[in-house]
């Protein structure tokens, strides 16, 4: 388990401990932390089932949250009207997706699944990047 995954995991642990209350900051961190770590995923999966039933539900509306946010933030910034801008931030996008690329993958292997609308709201949006991204590519 990384530290950055494991200091993640004290902190919610401690938050839950002091009867806080999770938000969608807490699962960015923790999310991106798993999501780079892929072989902890048990070890924080079982920490974060040994918290209190009520503290995990609130955790979870804060992973569906951090991953709408992020899924969202993809979906809109890949609108057509915006790709074909001179100056377009191609990096910045394809680094972000990365980003919630990880967040996906810690919320999978916490057990905690993708809403259909926005795992497909996604891919469409990963379709139209790739598309813009050929079509950059060959005018180089």
């Amino acid at each position: 388990m990384s530290a950055e995954l494991d200091r993640s995991l004290a902190q919610l642990e401690a938050l839950a401990a002091r009867g806080g209350r999770p938000s969608r900051y807490d699962a960015r961190e923790l999310l991106l932390a798993l999501g780079e770590s892929p072989a902890a995923g048990g070890g924080a999966r079982a920490r974060i089932e040994a918290l209190p039933p009520a503290f995990r539900e609130a955790w979870e509306a804060a992973v569906r949250d951090e991953l709408s946010m992020a899924g969202t933030e993809h979906v809109r910034s890949v609108d057509p009207r915006y790709l074909d801008r001179p100056g377009y931030d191609f990096e910045y996008t394809i680094e972000a997706r990365a980003r919630l690329e990880a967040r996906l993958r810690g919320a999978e292997q916490l057990g905690l699944r993708t809403d259909e609308a926005l795992a497909a709201a996604i891919r469409r949006a990963d379709e139209l990047l790739r598309r813009q991204l050929e079509r950059r590519d060959r005018k180089s």
